[in-house]
């Protein structure tokens, strides 16, 4: 017998519906054009798509493979609740397979968004402890142990969950991945724990003379010009030694001298003058560069009061039970991507991400795109996320009836539709005709300039041109009505056998260097099945 013990992750393959209807159809993305908003002219579009999850990531192959900068997902727990379903029903406590199929519905959309992250991106999950093991093994498998960021415990519940029989839960995950470690950079925080108002410079628990003799000692201020200094440089200067408690023992400062004078050289310590004394207080306001902490514990990241209260006041009314804190999302949006990130959330629930990216952008001047994909089950897509981001958008009154400034954007709503996935003639065609929507949104192109039954044409602010072309013997007639334009041009023309025209583009290429010629929908195809 064998003294070796089998170490990693292996599980019973369950298999799930939605996987088999895939095999024999292929989802695409179609507009829903009623449901658009327009915001800011001067911003690219977001994207909400209502649809199942696996199938949105397989549509968005094509668009996204190796574009997405961020993803954040906060995916059904498996607590035993009816928080998610497994072929269309509940998975429960009692069903001895539970974490397979856990483990088999997470698995199969986790491989294709690794697809469509770039090398420099990350992927933050959400989790608790019923499958946090599981989870960090199977991430461990995809991304690769090197390529493990972090594990980030969040005190999403600081008053600990009432329910809990043995200890009074406060916290959740995130899980932090990166494409490549080597490749990858996170943004450093402005004062992660939240506190940016100043506080006294002694004011940490049990630091006294006798435990801490190091950190007593005076510090300079100057009244006149506002200077904090560790020297009396002039008689002007007065002394400030550490104050007592009210039993009359001798506190100490914060930080020892060394570390105090990189606090005064960055401008983090201030005096106030209260009840004619002065007092060093530690300043936050403009604290910068600091590396984000591997333990969230602000109370900015309640769920409660920054999740559950705030979606109450976006909807007026309460209909979704447990939205992330906003201030936890933005957080982890911020350390890991840059402001002109395409983050992606295909498990959306109430839409918080997209929320996130919304206010980021209006508070730093960034330009990131989110897409978010929820299923409409309790009719959540269209009762809470869309509400949601129209009224952020453009502005709502709360419950109090105050009026809340909308954040500005653009939004652009997707829903899922299926075509058969043989190979034959008719099916190859109807896919072309339906891809559409997904070339425009692939090419950011979204301005009609030409339209008719063979050729369509799109065009963006940046004169970017996306030609579609249903007949190859109508190429000549396309290049006509991009006639007077000169930009760059995006050309997909019909093609079973995968031909890219490039005779009969010759001249138009030789004038217009930013040509590009695909063959459709075949091309496409290849990459869905790639990705299953």
């Amino acid at each position: 017998m064998s003294n070796f013990k089998k170490y990693g992750l292996s599980w019973e393959t369950k298999t799930e519906d939605i996987f088999e209807h895939c095999n024999i159809n292929i989802p695409y993305i179609i507009e829903n054009k009623k449901n658009e908003i327009n915001s800011d002219n001067k911003k690219n579009y977001n994207y909400l798509i209502q649809s199942d999850n696996y199938q949105a990531l397989l549509s968005l192959g094509f668009v996204y493979r190796k574009k997405v900068d961020f993803i954040y997902i906060d995916p059904p727990y498996n607590t035993g609740a009816t928080d998610w379903k497994y072929n269309n029903k509940f998975v429960d406590t009692e069903d001895s397979f539970r974490h397979s199929k856990w483990l088999n519905m997470m698995y199969i959309r986790l491989k294709i968004a690794k697809e469509l992250i770039t090398d420099e991106g990350l992927i933050v999950v959400a989790i608790d402890d019923h499958e946090l093991f599981n989870l960090g093994l199977m991430l461990d498998q995809l991304f690769g142990e090197q390529n493990r960021i972090g594990i980030i415990p969040v005190r999403n519940n600081p008053a600990g969950r009432a329910n809990s029989r043995y200890f009074a839960t406060q916290h959740e995950y995130y899980l932090v991945y990166s494409k490549n470690k080597n490749a990858t950079e996170i943004n450093n925080l402005l004062n992660l724990e939240g506190d940016k108002q100043p506080r006294s410079f002694s004011s940490r628990g049990g630091m006294y003379i006798d435990k801490r003799p190091n950190n007593y000692f005076p510090i300079y201020i100057n009244p006149k010009n506002g200077d904090i200094s560790l020297e009396k440089t002039n008689d002007i200067c007065i002394e400030i030694f550490p104050p007592k408690d009210k039993s009359g023992r001798q506190r100490v400062w914060d930080n020892p001298p060394h570390t105090t004078q990189d606090l005064i050289n960055s401008k983090l310590l201030i005096f106030k003058e209260v009840n004619s004394e002065y007092k060093i207080l530690r300043s936050y306001a403009q604290e910068a560069g600091q590396k984000p902490k591997s333990l969230w514990v602000d109370p900015k990241y309640d769920s409660s009061a920054y999740g559950a209260t705030l979606l109450e006041n976006i909807l007026g009314k309460k209909i979704f039970d447990y939205p992330k804190s906003l201030h936890a999302v933005k957080d982890a949006i911020y350390a890991c991507s840059n402001k002109n990130a395409i983050v992606l959330d295909f498990f959306a629930g109430s839409g918080t991400t997209g929320h996130a990216v919304l206010e980021l952008n209006k508070e730093d001047g960034g330009n990131r795109q989110f897409i978010l994909v929820t299923n409409n089950e309790n009719n959540i897509a269209e009762e809470v996320t869309y509400p949601r981001l129209k009224n952020v958008i453009n502005g709502y009154k709360n419950l109090k009836n105050e009026k809340i400034d909308g954040l500005g954007g653009n939004l652009k709503y997707y829903e899922i539709d299926f075509v058969p996935a043989d190979n034959s003639d008719p099916s190859m065609y109807e896919l072309a005709i339906n891809l559409v929507d997904t070339l425009c949104l692939k090419e950011n192109t979204f301005t009609e300039h030409h339209t008719s039954k063979d050729i369509k044409i799109f065009k963006n602010e940046e004169d970017h041109y996306c030609c579609i072309v249903f007949d190859e013997d109508k190429i000549d007639q396309a290049l006509q009505k991009l006639n007077n334009t000169d930009g760059s041009y995006s050309f997909y023309i019909y093609s079973l056998g995968g031909e890219t025209f490039d005779e009969e583009l010759e001249d138009f290429i030789s004038e217009h260097q930013n040509t590009i010629s695909t063959p459709f929908p075949l091309t496409m195809k290849n990459i869905y099945k790639s990705l299953k």
